[in-house]
């Protein structure tokens, strides 16, 4: 994943002039999603974003970095792995056309720990690949998190400058439409024990209480703001900043762009081989 350590993408063309300074790839991206009609039954059920795309499965690869002493040598040595999962897309941050990738996760999974950790700078890729059109899109960049603090603070996070800030009003808002965009089965999910803990009869009861009140909730019943509240405290949205962009269309002989950001503004791209 290319990335300089001294860099981290701004957000700062994401929060002003948004509709002028619009990265290249983001037309083509966006025509990539199947409409509701031309969708599998899965995709087309989805609930949309405020930005009307779909929710979208897609691969997000982090890293991790860990230094350990070598038992036989007694040197220090670090581990370099890869990390890949499937998550949700949930539209672009802030604007219809500002090129951020909006994720959602639960601060106590791993991949919290990668991308808020100064050795990793925050850097990811993410893959998408959409079987309708034959289209691939990868993106490699940093990101930023934005999560509450135990004060309730609306804070943000950014590896690459190894640095926690409160949020601006604007990322706050975000952060509330993107908490508020779940459904509140979605939003139950955040309360359950911490994800991957031992499997205790204690937890089991809980998961269990959260089974039968996402039951309910489907079937139209509230859900407590209290408990939804303890949810929110585990809630992470993940901003994803492409530095470069790798569209392959696959079919025929096939056609590749290569996107890379010049500045805060402006992008370049030229065509490759397929």
């Amino acid at each position: 994943m290319p990335h300089s350590k001294s860099q981290s993408i701004p957000l700062s063309h994401a929060l002003h002039n948004l509709e002028t300074i619009i990265p290249p790839w983001v037309s083509m991206f966006r025509s990539a999603f199947p409409s509701a009609a031309a969708a599998p039954e899965a995709l087309a059920s989805a609930r949309r974003s405020s930005q009307d795309l779909p929710s979208y499965p897609f691969t997000l690869t982090t890293v991790s970095v860990t230094e350990y002493v070598d038992d036989t040598t007694a040197e220090l040595k670090t581990l370099i792995r890869p990390h890949g999962r499937t998550c949700m897309f949930r539209g672009f941050a802030f604007s219809p056309n500002s090129g951020i990738l909006s994720v959602t996760t639960d601060k106590r999974m791993p991949k919290f720990g990668q991308l808020s950790s100064n050795k990793t700078s925050g850097v990811f890729e993410a893959c998408f690949y959409f079987a309708q059109e034959n289209k691939q899109f990868r993106f490699s960049g940093t990101s930023k998190l934005v999560y509450l603090t135990t004060e309730k603070e609306v804070v943000i996070h950014d590896a690459a400058l190894d640095e926690v800030a409160a949020a601006s009003s604007e990322v706050q808002a975000e952060f509330d439409r993107a908490w508020n965009s779940l459904s509140p089965m979605m939003r139950l999910s955040f309360c359950k024990p911490n994800p991957g803990a031992e499997l205790t009869a204690e937890r089991w009861q809980v998961l269990e209480k959260i089974e039968k009140l996402t039951d309910e909730a489907k079937a139209g019943a509230g859900v407590a703001a209290e408990l939804l509240d303890e949810g929110k405290q585990n809630f992470v949205l993940i901003l994803l900043g492409p530095e470069t962009v790798d569209y392959v269309d696959v079919e025929g002989v096939g056609r590749r762009i290569l996107f890379s950001r010049a500045n805060e503004y402006e992008w370049v791209f030229h065509e490759i081989c397929p």
